[in-house]
């Protein structure tokens, strides 16, 4: 996976859209439909900024998987099966999160309960 896809998926994962990943590393979110359409590599400040606001090692969203230092970044399995099953559940979360907050624990007493 290329820069741009990585990006992406760190995105998804964290529940942030582009505007909102542009704002917080203080660039448009122009940059970002740019570099996707283009498939290329943003200049070093931007990809760190990105690295920093996504909170992920620059050498993640590079795709870099070189013997030792970057052994930390390569997900586990379980990760892989964590990130997907947030993935699966965004959409659900997004809907409960936008539930005034009595309904909001009404959900969460019945999730509760299914323990």
């Amino acid at each position: 996976m290329g820069f741009w896809q990585n990006v992406e998926d760190e995105c998804e994962y964290l529940g942030i859209t582009r505007k909102e990943l542009a704002e917080k590393a203080g660039f448009s979110v122009h940059t970002i439909s740019n570099g996707i359409k283009r498939d290329g590599m943003p200049a070093a400040d931007l990809a760190l900024r990105i690295s920093k606001v996504l909170n992920v090692p620059l050498e993640k969203l590079l795709g870099l998987k070189d013997s030792g230092k970057t052994s930390a970044i390569i997900e586990s399995e379980n990760q892989k099966k964590d990130k997907q099953l947030f993935s699966n559940y965004l959409p659900l979360v997004k809907k409960i999160n936008q539930l005034e907050e009595e309904s909001k624990k009404a959900v969460f007493t019945i999730i509760e309960k299914l323990k």
